[in-house]
């Protein structure tokens, strides 16, 4: 019999769905982190199985009736699909929620074995999410042993043709009733739980568009779970096959997904505390009046300051924050707690501190709600904490301090802090940031200095009590 063309529109819907799906997936791929790498990764197997599910969907459309020779392969199909389909479903439910505990708890490490390690950290969370688990490792294992859907064992193979909306005759499955009702309890506590953790992280950002994830997410992920239990599931059961408009209805909560995850610094900024946006009045004496410039003249620059810790060098960086501030600047800090230049920063609102230390492998939040811990030791993991702070907010302008080079130099060496210098130095200046970094007087050999002096255009000192310029670009 020839496809009319009322035929082929469910199937077009079915490929809408799995080009949107794709392209939400795609720009998840494009999301640049690496400290938690695991998120991102989760949400592309999400996408990759609810893909499974749709490409099902649309297989399903071209399935004979079942009736004469055809109706074993369409027993065989219809077993592949139920099982695979309601499987694809339960580990994306498993995977969203893994998605929200890491987003709510922020573990260190790139495994999921981390997500783990962490929730373990906090009882009650531990004990939901195992509880949780259970409960969807029930549900498939009742999927497995027990089947309950319609077979030629238990029921007429009538039950498996329903005619669509557009009146075309399709082969589908009919769930029991009782595990209808099993999935519809882990929608609700899906509703509760995952929905509830970032719903909870939403309040700890002052990013717009953060929050703004945070609200569409759990409610696309809900809207999909309750789409597929009606659509999927209690209409089929009734001899109703409009999955069709379900799946238009997915293929809108997956549009919504892929529109906010166009930013492809987002998932950074889950875990990335932004600096609020609070212009404060610079001092009387401030850092490019020492200078004999204007503050304009230094927006924008790079420089070298060369100290002498045993003199309060830190003042003058104080200074600087402070007449960034002045000019709605937002600072990031490169520094170690408890150094003279995050005592001296401490008090300031427009700044955000990476505190460098040996305790971390990975970014992770400090004590405070302005505090990163960040790896000393690893400074391809300083640079992508770098380019996420002055590219996940456009909107801001950015002062950046680095304190110091001399830390650097004695935890990785000369060679691995040149190259991150030139490529930190590359990244505020594309960026128009002005930037200081800290080098230690009398810390390094001549062959040192002149190395790290050969980056710069714009050196400065502060050796005697007093900023000078030793040279300028």
């Amino acid at each position: 019999m020839a496809l009319e063309p009322t035929d082929l529109l469910t199937p077009i819907i079915h490929a809408i769905t799995l080009i949107i799906t794709g392209t939400s997936a795609i720009y998840v791929v494009r999301q640049k982190t690496t400290e938690y790498l695991q998120v991102r990764n989760l949400l592309v197997m999400v996408h990759v199985f609810y893909m499974g599910v749709v490409a099902f969907e649309f297989a399903r459309n071209f399935v004979p009736a079942p009736t004469g020779e055809a109706g074993s392969f369409t027993q065989f199909f219809l077993s592949v699909y139920t099982i695979s389909n309601t499987t694809f479903v339960l580990a994306d439910v498993l995977l969203l929620t893994l998605v929200a505990v890491a987003i709510f708890y922020r573990p260190n490490g790139r495994g999921i074995l981390d997500i783990l390690r962490e929730v373990g950290k906090h009882q009650t969370g531990a004990t939901i999410l195992l509880v949780y688990t259970f409960y969807i490792a029930i549900a498939e294992g009742y999927l497995l042993i027990a089947q309950p859907w319609c077979s030629p064992s238990s029921a007429s193979l009538v039950c498996h043709s329903v005619t669509n909306i557009l009146g075309n005759q399709v082969v589908a499955t009919e769930f029991d009733p009782l595990y209808l009702d099993m999935l519809l309890g882990i929608l609700l506590v899906f509703l509760v739980y995952p929905s509830g953790l970032l719903l909870a992280a939403r309040r700890r950002t002052t990013d717009a568009q953060v929050r703004r994830a945070f609200s569409i997410l759990p409610i696309a992920w809900v809207g999909i779970g309750i789409d597929l239990l009606v659509f999927n599931g209690y209409l089929l059961n009734e001899g109703i096959d409009a999955s069709a408009i379900g799946y238009l209805f997915a293929a809108a909560a997956f549009a919504a997904t892929a529109s906010t995850f166009r930013r492809a610094t987002l998932l950074s900024s889950f875990f990335q505390p932004v600096a609020p946006h609070i212009p404060v009045t610079g001092p009387s004496s401030t850092f490019s009046g020492r200078l004999g410039l204007e503050t304009e003249r230094i927006l924008g620059r790079t420089f070298l300051l060369e100290i002498n810790p045993a003199v309060r060098y830190e003042e003058s960086v104080k200074d600087l924050a402070s007449e960034l501030a002045s000019k709605q600047n937002v600072i990031f800090v490169f520094t170690s707690k408890g150094s003279p230049v995050y005592n001296a920063l401490a008090g300031l609102e427009n700044v955000r501190f990476f505190v460098m230390t040996t305790k971390v492998s990975y970014p992770k939040p400090g004590d405070s709600s302005n505090e990163v811990l960040v790896p000393t030791n690893d400074q391809s993991v300083l640079l992508n904490v770098l380019d996420k702070a002055l590219t996940s907010n456009p909107e801001l302008k950015f002062g950046v301090i680095v304190d110091s080079i001399t830390d650097l130099i004695l935890s990785s060496g000369l060679e691995t802090t040149y190259k991150f210098l030139k490529q930190s130095n590359e990244m505020v200046s594309q960026h128009g940031v002005t930037a200081v970094f800290l080098m230690t007087l009398g810390a390094h050999s001549e062959r040192e200095v002149n190395i790290v002096r050969s980056l710069y255009g714009n050196l400065l000192s502060y050796g005697t009590g007093q900023l000078a310029v030793q040279k300028t670009s």
